[in-house]
């Protein structure tokens, strides 16, 4: 199975990164304006992007400041049973944040290297958000 790695160099501390993926605040800030959720292991979050691309996350870690898991549950199905993992380390006067999606299933090279390219967008979009308070999310049409 395919698995999509990146690391980011973040110049702030752990916990602001962390708040930007364990928030709806956060989350909306630089992956999808439109996201709801019940933040808690266990709890699940709804993003909404376009018809076909809708994921649903469960929660399975939490651990301030240092990692947040989610798994896909339903909303698309080439990442239905994925995992996704965020590890989160105090790098200098920073901090470094490790990303990780386990596919679940197979996928085309063409599948992949969309969804890889897509990750890099949206973690640069993340990283804007962490050190200027702007990220560039996702707005959905009404």
């Amino acid at each position: 199975m395919k698995t999509i790695l990146h690391s980011v160099d973040l110049r702030v501390g752990p916990r602001v990164v962390y708040d930007s993926i364990a928030t709806v605040k956060g989350l909306a800030g630089w992956w999808s304006t439109r996201v709801s959720a019940e933040i808690k292991v266990g709890g699940t979050i709804r993003f909404q992007f376009i018809d076909i691309f809708n994921p649903v996350m469960e929660i399975v870690a939490l651990e301030p400041p240092r990692r947040v898991e989610w798994k896909c549950i339903a909303g698309h199905d080439p990442w239905s049973d994925n995992t996704f993992h965020f590890a989160i380390e105090p790098r200098g006067s920073g901090s470094i944040l490790f990303f990780r999606q386990e596919y679940a299933q197979e996928l085309s090279d063409e599948e992949y290297g969309r969804y890889n390219f897509n990750w890099g967008y949206y973690l640069h979009s993340l990283k804007l958000l962490c050190e200027t308070g702007t990220g560039t999310p996702h707005t959905p049409e009404k």
